[in-house]
């Protein structure tokens, strides 16, 4: 009987369509948000991709200019600094334990 020699399974490589940001220099000057604040961002733009409608994230500093958002983009977290017009405060449902 012939030995099975282990060999790792072969997966495709899967890209990471990252969100465009502003550049550090037009920011302002951020001020943490703490706890971090569920939020919507419309309009972001993603890298191959285009632009995406809505997509939930959490903002994690703000100026008067950005805010920074995390967001849980392709099961990979991300940071943005996202224009602040382009933001809207959101509502978290209850959870049901």
């Amino acid at each position: 009987m012939s030995e099975h020699k282990w060999a790792p399974p072969e997966h495709q490589d899967v890209p990471i369509y990252a969100a465009e940001s502003l550049p550090l220099d037009q920011i302002g000057t951020p001020a943490p948000v703490d706890p971090p604040q569920p939020v919507t961002v419309h309009r972001l733009r993603f890298d191959q991709i285009g632009v995406l409608d809505t997509v939930k994230a959490f903002a994690v500093a703000r100026s008067d200019i950005a805010v920074y958002v995390e967001i849980a983009w392709q099961g990979r977290l991300q940071r943005a600094w996202v224009p602040r017009d382009a933001v809207t405060i959101r509502k978290l449902a209850p959870r049901k334990d």
